[in-house]
């Protein structure tokens, strides 16, 4: 932290020398950027310290800042330059990351992504994405969005995003999601699973068969003779409201045809037409009805 040269190929062999080197200088970093220092700060400007301490407790943090960020994950994710991605609503796009991970956009998703020496970070700020992510055990691939984290080390799942609800759905390997912050404990879901974070908290959803995930990649499903209960349930990934069904009757009733599932909203619709129900929206969801 001083004026000297940093000596960063040393410093990772001090972390590679001893399994325990890792986890304490973390639990350090975490401390020293973390809220707990912010919180003490806050508190030391308000009780009136004096100039010169809270100048040098100034320059302290700065140099930490300036002196280490090459190294620090923190820093490093934070100057790392962002690569913006977006898809029209309605629209499937697909992009290569620079490590060969895959992801898949739809619902009008926007993500930001960020990659450096230990982190690969996306930030998904709506819409739905599945992401089929290169193996690699130095940098865990990250998905944050809303108050959500998904972790993952080489698999394939679906993140989807709606207003005070995010799903995350396992199609091959093993996935940790969980709130993002320090304290709350994430779920693991593997290959076939289903959990929801939402207001009632964070909680597992039905299994679901592996092609049955994000099934709005192909644009166009075709049915014969499906329950309509399963055509909801594939058009809810890009709907942005949940989808219910009020009367368990018309869950059952068959649908045949082709579907467009990145049009969800529009394809409840001409269903209502053709299976005789009605469709209600409300501020949180779209109730299907009998007429």
């Amino acid at each position: 932290m001083g004026d000297e040269a940093f000596d960063e190929a040393a410093f990772d062999a001090w972390l590679a020398g001893d399994p325990r080197c890792r986890p304490a200088y973390d639990t350090m970093w975490r401390r020293i950027m973390g809220s707990d220092m912010d919180a003490a700060l806050q508190a030391y400007g308000r009780a009136g310290g004096s100039g010169n301490a809270w100048l040098v407790g100034g320059v302290a943090v700065l140099l930490v800042v300036l002196g280490g960020y090459k190294s620090l994950p923190l820093i490093a994710l934070h100057f790392a330059q962002p690569q913006d991605y977006a898809v029209a609503d309605g629209k499937v796009r697909s992009v290569t990351l620079a490590d060969g991970t895959r992801l898949t956009l739809g619902g009008g998703a926007r993500v930001k992504v960020r990659y450096t020496r230990h982190d690969r970070v996306v930030e998904l700020t709506q819409g739905a994405l599945f992401a089929n992510v290169v193996h690699d055990t130095q940098r865990p691939f990250r998905i944050d969005t809303g108050n959500a984290r998904i972790v993952d080390v080489g698999t394939s799942f679906e993140v989807s995003t709606k207003p005070g609800s995010i799903r995350v759905t396992v199609a091959s390997g093993v996935v940790r999601f969980g709130r993002n912050g320090w304290f709350d404990a994430p779920v693991q879901l593997r290959a076939r699973q289903a959990a929801i974070l939402d207001k009632a908290g964070l909680n597992r959803a039905a299994d679901v068969a592996p092609d049955e995930v994000a099934r709005w990649r192909g644009e166009w499903m075709e049915y014969r003779g499906t329950p309509l209960r399963q055509v909801i349930a594939d058009l809810q990934s890009l709907s942005p409201l949940p989808i219910a069904i009020a009367d368990e009757s018309l869950a059952e009733k068959p649908v045949s045809g082709r579907i467009r599932l990145t049009d969800p909203a529009g394809q409840l619709e001409n269903l209502s037409i053709t299976h005789a129900f009605r469709v209600r929206k409300s501020e949180g969801a779209l109730t299907i009805s009998k007429r």
